[in-house]
Order: structure tokens, then sequence, then C-alpha cells
């Protein structure tokens, strides 16, 4: 019965050692080479410039600087200094000190 044991060990191991070189062994085989797609052009570079929107609502960068859109951000500054006219962060407190080690009795 002990035999029986054994031997099952035995091939149930030399399965796994088999199984994992078997994988090893195609891990290594380079896969073809796929085609090559054509890349996209990137998209073209639009200047930042001061107090002038731009718009990607048509999927490309146009520089808005219409009198309607100049409103639009001042309202939207204002709106924005409105809600953080009241914050205020303090400076954080230094931690509490330490108390000095106790001396030892004599």
């Amino acid at each position: 019965m002990r035999k029986t044991h054994l031997w099952l060990v035995a091939v149930v191991g030399l399965g796994v050692l088999l199984g994992f070189w078997w994988h090893r062994r195609s891990a290594r085989v380079p896969a073809p080479a796929a085609p090559a797609a054509a890349r996209p052009a990137p998209p073209a570079e639009v200047p930042i410039q001061d107090r002038q929107a731009i718009d990607f609502s048509s999927g490309r960068p146009v520089v808005n600087a219409s009198a309607a859109e100049q409103a639009r951000l001042a309202a939207a500054e204002q709106e924005m200094a409105d809600a953080a006219r009241h914050i205020r962060f303090d400076p954080t407190p230094p931690p509490p000190a330490e108390p000095a080690p106790a001396r030892p009795k004599p």
C-alpha cells in the first residue's frame, strides 16, 4: 500500500515538473509581430493666452475671445473669489512638549 502512494506522488510530481517545463518552453517563443498600426497625428498645440477661453466641444481646440466669453470668465472668477473669501488656513499648532524623563530613585 505504501508503494502505491509513493508511485502516485512520483507520477504527480513528474507531471507538475513536465507541465512547468512545457509552459516555460512555450513562453520563450516570441509571438509573431503584429503589423504596425498607423499612429494618429498629434493634436495641434494651442498656446495658452491670458483671459481667453479654449473650447474643446467641437473636438478641436478653438480659442474664443468674444465679449460673451469674457463676461463668463469674469463671472466665474468672481464666483471663485466669493467662495474662497472666508477660507483661512491657521498655522499648525506646535506639538505638546514631552515631559522630562523621570530620575531614577537612589
